[in-house]
């Protein structure tokens, strides 16, 4: 294709989509298209950190976000229909915005997350193809009953009876850690992605001993939890390293003087770990994985299908629920049976050879080409 194509990206809501999609977007610029990214009013620095123009597509404040997930149900499928109703919400109220920001700047294609729905929305409206670009190994379906009664009004207005289907998925799950009933997606490589910092040598430089990277990212890690199991990894004989942010961080240094605490690229880190210990996040998982660094998910936030996949693959141990002497004790079988390593280091290998997002450019091109 010659002729130069408006790409529009609309990831989610929260930052970690916006860094899993940065680099098709960015592959989709480097072939000579115009590129915009869409998002909810505090995620547009994000955007622009990873140097991709951003519109606001939603008012809605990072306070609002944090009212929502502090309102959030234990239950994990009433979880994943609450989290459905709210991107289904985010889709039909940011749908104005978006045919607004098309009457000044037309797409030719529209690119959206797992869940956000708008992007399928937006494609019906303007009759341009669409494209369904999942951020981790988690399977989003799991989201849609939760979406279906706040999107039904809207298809029906439409004369449609569900949300059309994408005109190209793209999955990028490695092949060993695909489900029974994998996604009907074409698969694309990963490539890890945050924010950055200036880097100071030992981020990016092995020690001498073993490094235990630790997240902050549930209740379990923050505060006096976090403080002992730190110590008690540490009590190994490891180099421990926390990744919190900086009112965590501020109040652990003086308890844990030997342990390196504050934010740190982790796509810089992880291939220096020999252990990366986390709560479930999928961005931490795809990284450790395309890093070959076995994890440990350890009192995940919801334990969902893909923690126990890459569990039973060998790649990582899941404890549901443990306090730090039950997680030291993982920790230790990580580090000294080196089939996790092997198994996660065999995921890696197939990452590798997944289809980089410079060779989908090819596949938009077509879709907005034989739309016409």
């Amino acid at each position: 294709m010659n002729q130069t194509m408006k790409a529009l990206f609309v990831p989610g809501n929260s930052p970690y989509p916006v860094f899993s999609h940065a680099p098709l977007a960015t592959a989709v610029r480097n072939a000579g298209h115009q590129v915009l990214m869409g998002g909810i009013e505090w995620l547009l620095p994000n955007i622009a950190s990873v140097g991709l123009p951003p519109v606001k597509i939603s008012p809605i404040s990072v306070e609002e976000v944090q009212a929502f997930m502090g309102t959030m149900p234990e239950d994990p499928d009433e979880w994943a229909r609450a989290v459905g109703r709210v991107y289904a919400e985010i889709a039909v109220n940011s749908l104005d915005a978006l045919l607004e920001l098309a009457d000044h700047w037309r797409p030719d294609i529209v690119v959206g997350g797992g869940m956000f729905y708008t992007a399928p929305l937006l494609a019906h409206h303007l009759d341009i193809p669409s494209v369904r670009l999942e951020w981790d190994r988690i399977d989003t379906r799991m989201y849609d009953p939760g979406a279906a009664t706040v999107l039904a009004p809207v298809l029906a207005e439409l004369g449609l009876e569900r949300l059309p289907e994408p005109d190209l998925w793209l999955d990028v799950c490695p092949p060993a850690l695909q489900p029974e009933n994998p996604l009907p997606a074409r698969p694309i490589r990963w490539v890890p992605g945050n924010p950055q910092k200036p880097l100071e040598p030992w981020m990016y430089a092995k020690g001498e001993r073993p490094r235990v990277y630790i997240t902050a990212g549930t209740r379990l890690f923050s505060g006096d939890a976090l403080r002992d199991l730190a110590k008690s990894i540490a009590g190994l004989g490891v180099e421990v390293v926390v990744g919190a942010p900086e009112n965590v961080a501020a109040d652990l240094r003086d308890a844990l003087p030997d342990v390196r605490i504050g934010w740190v690229p982790l796509d810089v880190l992880a291939p220096t770990c020999d252990l990366i210990v986390h709560h479930g996040g999928g961005g931490t998982d795809m990284t450790s994985l395309n890093a070959g660094v076995p994890q440990l998910i350890a009192n995940p936030e919801y334990p969902t299908r893909a923690t126990r996949t890459v569990a039973a693959y060998g790649a990582a141990i899941l404890i549901e629920s443990g306090g730090h002497e039950e997680i030291t004790a993982a920790v230790q079988q990580l580090l000294t049976d080196p089939s996790y390593r092997e198994r996660a280091q065999s995921v890696s290998r197939e990452m590798e050879r997944m289809p980089t997002a410079a060779t989908v450019v090819a596949e938009l091109e077509r879709l907005v080409a034989e739309r016409g």
